[in-house]
């Protein structure tokens, strides 16, 4: 015959409690910290901004007279920057020898572009920043194709329109004229950004009532009833009676019955909230398998 192990009795632990045969144990260590989240705007280059920076240095990007070019007379841009455009797959006039091509590069939206576009040949021009007036051309004429850095003069219609617009001087260099007409300002992304750590702070009852609760979780340590779903009726219980002590060895965590039971506790039982709360205790109990008498 098996009788019922009433070692996990309810009523008998609280009563071996009560006569101090049996003790609640110490509560777990409860380290009161918290995440703080700092939150900041930050900007970065934008990395496709700066790829496009880099490739018109370092090579060339291929272009239409669109992609460069605003009203006749203005200065090319591609994509906010000056530019320099030119003709890299040539028929004539090209020496390798002694570096020199006598096709010219452009900086204006000229006679010579707009003449370009009206004939569809504008797909052949390349953008560079290149500022040494050397150029990669191609050397269309021979078989097989060889290619090869070649000096090029500015266009002569260019030469006039930055005469008229002031800015032109002799001996002219691409590197002067960057330095001081190309004026563009990277553009750059806005990312939030968060930095987080663990601060320690100073509890009020209601963080030391939720936290020891969760060291327990959420089960009182008399009679082991789980309260998850109810945490309100799990009690943070002061064994001195002094609400202000706070002491880890003052307190324990026990459902409404058990605190209930506590020395001068009983007028608890006579709040009716209290007692709705123990016949809820009394249900979860049941439905939880805990023995009682």
């Amino acid at each position: 015959m098996n009788l019922p192990d009433y070692s996990q009795c309810v009523e008998i632990n609280q009563l071996l409690i009560a006569m101090g045969v049996t003790q609640i144990p110490l509560l777990p260590e409860v380290r009161f910290e918290r995440e703080i989240v700092t939150r900041f705007q930050r900007e970065y280059l934008d990395p496709e901004d700066v790829k496009i920076g880099k490739k018109l240095i370092d090579s060339v990007i291929p272009v239409t007279k669109s992609d460069i070019a605003g009203k006749p007379g203005e200065l090319l841009e591609y994509k906010g920057r000056k530019v320099v455009a030119y003709i890299r797959d040539q028929k004539a006039a090209v020496n390798f020898y002694y570096h020199y091509s006598g096709y010219k590069y452009h900086l204006c939206n000229c006679v010579t572009l707009q003449t370009m576009r009206d004939i569809g040949r504008e797909h052949r021009y390349l953008a560079t920043q290149r500022k040494d007036g050397m150029f990669e051309v191609h050397d269309l004429t021979v078989d097989p194709i060889q290619s090869g850095i070649v000096k090029m003069d500015l266009c002569k219609n260019c030469v006039e329109i930055l005469k008229q617009k002031g800015i032109y001087y002799n001996p002219f260099n691409l590197e002067d004229y960057f330095s001081k007409y190309d004026s563009y300002t990277p553009k750059t992304i806005r990312k939030i950004e968060e930095v987080r750590k663990i601060q320690t702070y100073s509890p009020n009852q209601d963080d030391y009532s939720r936290e020891y609760r969760r060291a327990c979780n959420n089960k009182c340590q008399v009679c082991q009833v789980d309260c998850t779903e109810y945490t309100g009726i799990l009690h943070l219980h002061h064994i001195d009676g002094n609400p202000a002590n706070n002491e880890r060895h003052n307190l324990q965590i026990l459902c409404v019955d058990c605190h209930s039971k506590q020395p001068l506790h009983g007028h608890m039982l006579r709040n009716p909230e209290f007692k709705r709360q123990i016949n809820t205790i009394t249900q979860l109990r049941i439905d939880q398998g805990i023995l009682t008498v």
